[in-house]
Formats: C-alpha cells, sequence, structure tokens
C-alpha cells in the first residue's frame, strides 16, 4: 500500500538520477522552504508516489529516459514538465547523434509539459548553442547536459509555484522524432558499408559495433 497523503502539501516530484536529485534539492530548499521535493528514479516509484490524483504537484522530469504513462499524468492534471536533451528540430530518443549524423551546426536543449505522446507538449523554453563541422558525440552531450541544468535552475522557481501554469515560449516541435530502433540501426556497421560512412557514425553515435556473420564458423 502507498503511502503517499490522500491531500499533499505542494509537492515536486524530481524524476531524475540521484545525484541530480540532490543538486535539484538544494536549490529548492532555498527558493522555496515549504514545497516538499520527492524523489522518484523508476517507474515503479513514481507509481507508488502517484496511485491516485494528487493535487498540488508537479513532475520535474530531467534527462530521463522513463517515458510517463497517460494514467500517471491523468493523476496529476498534466501538471508534467520534461528538461528534452535536444531541441524542437530533435524530439524522440538520443537525439544528438541524429543531429551530428544530419550536419547540424546549431544544437540545443528544450523545457516542454508532458503530453500522452512523448516530445508533443507545448514548450516552455529552448536553449540553443552552435556545433562545430566534424564534432564528436561525446563533446555534444557534454554541452547539452550543461546547458539542460542550466535551463532547469532558469525554470525552478517557476516549477515550485506547483499550482501555477508556466507559459508557453511559442516554439514548436517539428514532425521528425527518432526512435531506439533507429538509434540501433544506425549503431550497426555492415561488412560491406564504406570507410567513410563507417568514420561517420564513430563520430556521431556511440556503442558502434558489427554484427556477426551467421555463416561464420570459428576456427577450431
Amino acid at each position: 500500500m502507498s503511502d503517499a497523503p490522500a491531500n499533499p502539501s505542494p509537492t515536486l516530484l524530481l524524476l531524475m538520477k540521484q545525484m541530480e536529485a540532490d543538486f535539484f534539492k538544494d536549490f529548492a530548499a532555498k527558493l522555496a522552504p515549504s514545497i516538499s521535493t520527492v524523489h522518484v528514479d523508476s517507474l515503479d516509484a513514481l507509481r507508488e508516489a502517484v496511485p491516485g490524483p494528487r493535487p498540488q504537484t508537479r513532475l520535474f522530469a530531467f534527462s530521463t529516459s522513463i517515458i510517463v504513462p497517460p494514467s500517471i499524468l491523468a493523476h496529476l492534471d498534466y501538471n508534467a514538465v520534461n528538461f528534452h536533451p535536444g531541441p524542437p528540430e530533435y524530439p524522440g530518443y538520443r537525439p544528438t547523434g541524429f543531429a551530428l549524423y544530419d550536419g547540424a551546426r546549431s544544437y540545443g536543449v528544450t523545457a516542454h509539459y508532458m503530453t500522452d505522446r512523448v516530445d508533443e507538449g507545448p514548450i516552455i523554453g529552448v536553449d540553443r548553442f552552435p556545433v562545430m563541422e566534424n564534432a564528436v558525440l561525446i563533446d555534444v552531450v557534454k554541452e547539452s547536459y550543461q546547458r539542460l541544468a542550466k535551463l532547469a535552475l532558469a525554470k525552478l522557481p517557476a516549477l515550485l509555484r506547483v499550482d501555477e501554469d508556466i507559459p508557453p515560449s511559442g516554439e514548436i516541435w517539428t514532425a521528425r522524432k527518432t526512435t531506439k530502433a533507429q538509434y540501433d540501426a544506425m549503431r550497426r556497421i555492415p561488412r560491406d558499408m564504406p570507410a567513410g560512412e563507417i568514420i561517420k557514425r564513430f563520430r556521431c553515435f556511440d556503442g558502434i559495433y558489427t554484427p556477426l556473420d551467421p555463416d561464420f564458423v570459428p576456427e577450431s
């Protein structure tokens, strides 16, 4: 049985890793001592924290791969904000590699309300930055993370006013949305792939591998 209160005090649920939750809790305590902050780091923990309608509660998700089900969003009256490590031009799964592969010279991060469909809710903030030609994945990922943390800190006072809507920024998502299946496909290097394409994929994606030949028989 969940120990979540029937009539909770104003609460900000932190859906993120423990280190990140500790970081934002410290700032939240200084900005709004009367607001409770509760860390959840899994879908099970989130379900336990939100077993039913939970007023005066906002979900703050930061760079997480956890997809919040519509049932939980409904219990929160869709009072949930996600900080996505990609710009509105790149919604979806692990977008940085796809931006580099496309040759994007600008990248960024996005804060948006959650809806039943991933990365489609109203955008409340964007921070963009230039990308060098032939940039390497890890460098852009690091810059994106730092920008995302700064954007989240800038929005934290508004997030802590859990019963107030945060106004949209006017930015909109594009139609393209990348998926895990697409990302996994870009990691695979078949035997006949040109050298230039192999080099590009190593620059843009991580976990690159070559599938084993099904007819391969190891020497005894």
